[in-house]
Order: C-alpha cells, then sequence, then structure tokens
C-alpha cells in the first residue's frame, strides 16, 4: 500500500506563515506567485494542507521529555535529563521542553484549523469529507495530548489571519467533550479502511477514542458509561484480529507497514531535506557506543534515557520481548544482527549481556562453551545494578542497548532515522481493553485480552506459563503489561498519570526521584501544598494572554 503523500514544502510554509499571523510578510514576499487563498480551495491546494496537517505530528512527537521522562521506566544517564521533567523538584512554568510542547501542539492545532476552515471552501472533490473526517480528529487527538498534560486549556477552533491576544482557559471537563464529540464527528466521515498507509481510518479513531474514554472514565468529572464505552471501542477496533507476528517482527526494521500497526508518524527518505533530518527515536534510548558508527555500523546515542532497574526485572525468562526489546547479544558490527539475520550463528559476539536469569558464572561459561569461536572474546556484563546507568557509572556500553527503534539505514546522527513512529498498534488496543474491563470488574474478560498479548510474547514452548487468569489482573499488573510492550513508545507518563500511580511508581522505580524522597523532600509537592500531577502552563503563554488563564496548581 503506497504511504501518504508527501508535503508540498512550499505550502506548508505558507500554513505556518498563515498560523503565525505574518499577513504583512505574505503580501510582500510572495516568491511562488500563488495567493494562498486561492491555491487552498483547489484540489491539489487543499489535499497539500492536509498533508501538512499530518506533518505536524513530527514537530509535537520531535523529543521524548513529556513522554517518556520522570517514570518509572527511565532514568537519567550520562547525559542530563531535563531535571525539571525528569524529576518534578524543579519544575517551573519557564521550563523550555514544556514551552516548547505546548507551542507546537497549539502550531499544530492551528493547521488542522486551516484545513477545516478551507474544507469547505474547496472545489468539491470525492474524498473532501474524509479529509475533513481525519483533520477533525487529529485536532482532537491535539487537544487529547494537551488536556492531559494540562488539564483544562483554551479550545480553539478557528483559522487565525491576525495575531488574537484573549483566549479563555476551558475546563478539563469541556476539553474532554470537545474530543470527544470531535472524534465521534470524524468517526462518520473516514472509512472502515484508509486509503494510503499513515491516513486516519474508523479503526484508527476508535482505538483513540477507547482510549479518551478509558482516561476521562479516572477524572471526577468522567462519565458513568465511560468504561464500558472504551471497552466497546476496543473491541471494534480489534474486531477479531490476533496478534500473529512475532513481537520482534512488529519493530523489524522495514517492516513498519505491518497488519499491527494501527497509526504511525509517517517517514521515508524522501520525505525529509537530508540524511540528517529525520527523527531521534532510537537516540535517546541506549548507551553511547563510541564515535566510529559511521565505519563500524552501530548507532549514535544519546546516553539519557536509560531503563530502571524496574524495567528490566518486569521481564520473566518466559517472555520474548525482553531479547526483543534489548540488544543482548551484540555481534562485532552492530548493525549485522538486522543486516545478515540468517548469518548470525556466524558472527562473532563483541558484547553479551546476561540477563537476570543467565548471568551466574557458571550460565555464563556454559554460554561461551555453546559457540567458542564467536564467544569467547566477547566482554560479557551480567546483570547487575550498574545496568541502570547513572552519570558517575555510565561508561560507553555499560548496560543494553534498547533495540525497537533501530534503523540501519540511518546516517550515524541523532536525527538520521526514517522509520515510521508507532502511536498505536493493536497489542496496545488489547490492553485498553483490558484497563477497561478490570475498571467494569469484569476480571476474566480482562485476563483474556491480556492474554493474548503474553500469548503472543511467550517464548517457545512457554505459552502456559506466561497465560494469567482472572485473579492476577489488578493496575499494577495492567501496568507491567503495559511496561514490557509498549516500553519507550511515548506512553508511559500518560498511564501513570491516567490511573493516579505517578507519584507512587516513580517513588518506588525511579532512583532519580527516589533519592528526593530519601532525602526527605517530596519532589513533587510544590507551591500552596498542591502537587505537581499537571504541567505547568508555559509563562510566556500566561503573560501574552490578555484573557483569564490561571496557572496550574502547585506552580
Amino acid at each position: 500500500m503506497k504511504k501518504l503523500n508527501k508535503i508540498n514544502i512550499l505550502s506548508l510554509l505558507v500554513v505556518f506563515l498563515l498560523s503565525t499571523g505574518c499577513d504583512d510578510y505574505l503580501e510582500e514576499v510572495n516568491k511562488s506567485n500563488v495567493v494562498a487563498d486561492e491555491y487552498f480551495q483547489t484540489e491539489e491546494g487543499y489535499e497539500t494542507l492536509v498533508n501538512a496537517s499530518y506533518s505536524t505530528l513530527r514537530n509535537v512527537y520531535s523529543e521524548p521529555w513529556i513522554f517518556s521522562a520522570g517514570t518509572d521506566l527511565f532514568v537519567e544517564g550520562r547525559g542530563l535529563q531535563p531535571p525539571g521533567i525528569s524529576e518534578y523538584r524543579n519544575l517551573t512554568p519557564e521550563e523550555e521542553d514544556v514551552e516548547d510542547f505546548y507551542r507546537n501542539t497549539y502550531q499544530a492545532i492551528q493547521v488542522t484549523n486551516n484545513a477545516l476552515y478551507f474544507n469547505d471552501k474547496t472545489e468539491e472533490t470525492d474524498n473532501l469529507q474524509t479529509r475533513k473526517g481525519e483533520v477533525q480528529f487529529l485536532r482532537a487527538y491535539y487537544y487529547f495530548l494537551l488536556v492531559q498534560n494540562f488539564g483544562g486549556v483554551s479550545i480553539v477552533t478557528e483559522r487565525f489571519s491576525e495575531p488574537v491576544v484573549q483566549f479563555e482557559r476551558n475546563s478539563a471537563e469541556e476539553v474532554y467533550s470537545f474530543i470527544i464529540n470531535e472524534m465521534n464527528e470524524a468517526l462518520e466521515l473516514v472509512p472502515e479502511a484508509a486509503s494510503e498507509t499513515g491516513r486516519v481510518s474508523k479503526r484508527v479513531i476508535r482505538h483513540f477514542l477507547a482510549k479518551v474514554h478509558l482516561t476521562r472514565g479516572y477524572e471526577d468529572f468522567g462519565s458513568a458509561d465511560d468504561f464500558q464505552k472504551a471497552a466497546t471501542l476496543a473491541d471494534a477496533a480489534i474486531n477479531g484480529q490476533s496478534l500473529n507476528l512475532a513481537f520482534e517482527q512488529v519493530f523489524f526494521p522495514g517492516n513498519e507497514d505491518n497488519p499491527e500497526i494501527l497509526f504511525a508518524i509517517q517517514y521515508d527518505a524522501g520525505s525529509i531535506s537530508s540524511p540528517t533530518s529525520g527523527h531521534t527515536q532510537a537516540y535517546w534510548y541506549g548507551p553511547y557506543m563510541g564515535g566510529q558508527g559511521a565505519t563500524e555500523g552501530y548507532p549514535y546515542r544519546a546516553y539519557m534515557l536509560m531503563p530502571t532497574m524496574y524495567l528490566f526485572d518486569v521481564f520473566s525468562e518466559n517472555d520474548a520481548r525482553f531479547d526483543a526489546t534489548f540488544m543482548i547479544t551484540r555481534y562485532d558490527r552492530y548493525y549485522d544482527y538486522y543486516d545478515r539475520a540468517g548469518e548470525r550463528d556466524e558472527l562473532g559476539v563483541k558484547f553479551y549481556y546476561a540477563p537476570k536469569w543467565a548471568s551466574s558464572p557458571e550460565a555464563i561459561a556454559a554460554w561461551r562453551a555453546a559457540d567458542p569461536a564467536n564467544r569467547m572474546n566477547a566482554t560479557v556484563i551480567p546483570y547487575s545494578p550498574i545496568w541502570e546507568a547513572s552519570p558517575s557509572t555510565a561508561a560507553d556500553n555499560a548496560t543494553p542497548p534498547v533495540k525497537k527503534f533501530d534503523d540501519p539505514q540511518a546516517q550515524f546522527s541523532p536525527n538520521g532515522s526514517t522509520r515510521d513512529i508507532y502511536l498505536a498498534r493493536l497489542a496496545e488496543t488489547y490492553l485498553i481493553a483490558a484497563e477497561a474491563y478490570f475498571k467494569l470488574g469484569d476480571l476474566a474478560t480482562a485476563a483474556e485480552r491480556i492474554n493474548e498479548v503474553r500469548r503472543r510474547a511467550a517464548e517457545p514452548g512457554a505459552e502456559d506459563e506466561m497465560l494469567i487468569s482472572a485473579g492476577d489482573v489488578d493496575i499494577d499488573f495492567i501496568l507491567d503489561e503495559r511496561a514490557r510492550e509498549l516500553a519507550g513508545e511515548y506512553h508511559r507518563w500518560f498511564d501513570l498519570k491516567r490511573t493516579g500511580t505517578l507519584m507512587e511508581r516513580t517513588r518506588l522505580y525511579n532512583r532519580d526521584i527516589r533519592e528526593w524522597y530519601d532525602a526527605g523532600i517530596d519532589p513533587f509537592l510544590g507551591t500552596g501544598g498542591e502537587y505537581k500531577l499537571l504541567r505547568p502552563i508555559p509563562s510566556r503563554a500566561l503573560i501574552l494572554n490578555e484573557g483569564d488563564a490561571a496557572q496550574n496548581p502547585g506552580y
């Protein structure tokens, strides 16, 4: 299936200028000799505007901090994380990364507002209403990101061609109602199956609408039937499809267009301006390996978002996702794991990270003896607390690399990857359904949905050991399962925030946050005795807004 058409860069520039209110600049410098309003009312012009709406996902997901830092899964390695986001104690309204996310998301909303403004002004085409549904969903999705992070925010649906300096802040309840209404309207407009990979379909919307209802269900203002709707919508998105691909195959480079991926941010080499202007998802999660990756075939890594011991420990020996998440056996040339997948038995091993269940001296000796020609000279790094790298312990290669996002075609650069970034995949849909059934008190059905995920995750011959019963299901098990299945996939902060476990689980499992507690300081406690469970509204947004918009509690 072909991918979503590439964006007309000139048109995207025009959209950006419109979204920032630069009318005079547009009038004075119009090198394309195309009047934007007229162009966007043509079929070709409107398609570029819709594609530009999809492209804004790249900016919103350009960095991982909002999604992954300050959780139970990742701590600071040798590279420093933004301390406000990762440890909360010093989180203030001046936090640059929060402001960037806030600004990028609202800029994305303004692009979608432009697309919806021109929808009923564009010459009639067969897919015009479908495109409206796609963009309407994207706008609602951005508000879902905002409301989870900031609580109530300003609902802006107008297309602006000049600066506006006054916005009233809507309540979180109003924002959720807006999101649900918008997604339901979009659901009626898009097809069951998208015509191109990357476009929004009914299945995509059902997945995210289930997640919206699930999240609202935890709120004081949630509807009595939110969890039932979440379960029903998730099951409808599943639509009877089983998880038949091996977990590693879901992530194997070049296999992004597989039947388990419901929605992803689209990339390929033809959609970027240079080989080093892709994205950075693989860059953040792993140890620095050296500076010769361009010639020796290993990736550039930041050493910033390092797995916690909890993340290593949450896997069992029977779970194939451990080896599929971490590069446990690293060959002399790192990328040969992919490029010579059929020859692995013939490759020399450079590093072996012996897992907890195989890290005794006897087990390591047996591992070497099983293939002495290729393993005898390997550096073995057995499971130990040093795997949880810190600024003082993080030597090169000291901890297992996260391999889920590897891109063997990437340049040796932080932002060289052109793999798609998964935002929704079928295994998560099963886990959304499981959590909804758990909240409904239907533990048997919750266990069934979880078992579909665990059945696929089992090592050969270990399926019986992986399956659970209704009595095993509680919120901690669900969060553990989401950790095993979704580590690094830009969901974790939202999972902890949604379930009300952010403070509890970071205190238990995040070394950097636990150190604050051990020193007698609650890092979440902010101004006025309020807890920092939402991000702060950026100071610049409040200063420039002449409307009535209060700061969040704790700041």
